[in-house]
C-alpha cells in the first residue's frame, strides 16, 4: 500500500485547487485491484447486471450501486490510506461517504454529457464554491482515450457557469481524456465538468469505481441506512461507520432522541450524546 506523505498530500491538494483534479498513479496495490476487478465481474454474472436504463447511465454501460452491501472486499475502498487523507483535507474529517458505484463502460458507448457531481447542490450556491462532493475514480482496468476514459475540463470547478444541458460546449472550453493505468485514482472537485468518454473499441470494457464523499451536512447520494443490512454494517471498522453517518456531525446533527445513530444501532461501541459530548470536547 502506498501511504501518501505530507509533501505529496500538499502537492496533490494544490493541484486539485488549481486544476480541479489530480491523478494518483499506482495508488492502489495490484492485488487489491485484481481482487476488486474479479469481484465486480463475478457480481455482474450473479446479479445479472444489465446496461443502463437512462441516457445518463449509458446504453452500453453496466453499473452496480451500493457496493458495501454486495461484498466485504469493498470496505477497503472508502478508508484507503492513499485516498481518504486527501478527501479529509478537502472536506473535513466529519465528511460522509456519499456513494460507491462500479462503472463498466463497454464498446459502443457514446460520450456522457458533461456534468458536475455536485450539480444538485450548485443550484443553491453561487459558483465557484467549496466542494460539496469529492469524487475518487478508481481505475481497475487501464483508462484510455479509446475505451472511454473520463473526459473532463481542467479548471472548470472555478467557472461560474455549468455545462449546457444540450451538450454544446462554450468556445473557451478545452476537453481532455483521462488516461491512467489500472491501480491509479483520479480525485476531483465535485464542480469539475466531466463525463464518461466514448468507447470506440470493439471488445474492451473499461472498469472503474466511483467512491464519492460529501460534507457531513449534505444528503448522501446512496442511502446506507436502508441499503446496507445492519448485520453487514456491524462488521465495518469504526471509521467506515463514521463515514456512513452513524456518528453525529459536529456532535449535533443526525441525532435520535439525543443519541447518535451508531449508539441506537450498535450500542456502546458508537455511543455519543448530542450537544453534551461536543461541549466536553471543546472544553478539553
Amino acid at each position: 500500500m502506498t501511504v501518501i506523505d505530507e509533501p505529496e498530500l500538499s502537492a496533490t491538494l494544490a493541484a486539485i485547487d488549481r486544476d480541479g483534479y489530480a491523478v494518483l498513479a499506482g495508488a492502489i496495490e495490484p492485488e487489491l485491484v485484481e481482487a476488486l476487478r474479479d469481484t465486480i465481474r463475478r457480481l455482474q454474472r450473479e446479479l445479472e447486471v444489465d446496461v443502463g436504463q437512462s441516457s445518463f447511465e449509458g446504453a452500453h454501460t453496466r453499473r452496480i450501486y451500493n457496493l458495501l452491501a454486495k461484498d466485504p472486499l469493498f470496505a477497503a475502498m472508502p478508508v484507503h490510506d492513499s485516498v481518504l487523507p486527501i478527501v479529509e483535507r478537502m472536506l473535513d474529517r466529519d465528511c460522509l461517504l456519499s456513494g460507491m458505484t462500479a462503472i463498466d463502460l463497454g464498446p459502443g458507448e457514446v460520450p456522457q454529457l458533461l456534468h458536475g457531481d455536485d450539480g444538485i447542490m450548485s443550484r443553491h450556491l453561487q459558483r465557484p464554491h467549496a466542494p460539496m462532493m469529492v469524487t475518487s475514480m478508481w481505475a481497475l482496468t487501464d483508462f484510455t482515450a479509446a475505451n472511454g476514459g473520463t473526459w473532463f475540463v481542467p479548471g472548470s470547478h472555478r467557472r461560474a457557469d455549468v455545462p449546457n444541458a444540450d451538450g454544446t460546449l462554450p468556445s473557451d472550453v478545452e476537453v481532455q481524456s483521462l488516461v491512467m493505468p489500472a491501480g491509479s485514482v483520479m480525485i476531483f472537485h465535485g464542480s469539475l465538468w466531466h463525463g464518461g468518454g466514448a468507447n470506440t473499441t470493439s471488445d474492451v470494457w473499461r472498469l472503474g469505481v466511483n467512491v464519492q464523499y460529501c460534507p457531513g451536512f449534505v444528503r448522501q447520494q446512496q442511502n446506507p441506512y436502508l441499503g446496507i443490512p445492519v448485520e453487514t454494517a456491524a462488521m465495518f471498522s469504526d471509521r467506515l461507520l463514521q463515514l456512513l453517518g452513524y456518528q453525529l456531525y459536529r456532535g449535533v446533527m443526525g441525532h435520535i432522541d439525543g443519541r447518535s445513530p451508531g449508539e441506537v444501532v450498535f450500542g456502546e461501541r458508537m455511543a455519543e450524546v448530542a450537544y453534551r459530548d461536543a461541549e466536553a470536547r471543546r472544553a478539553r
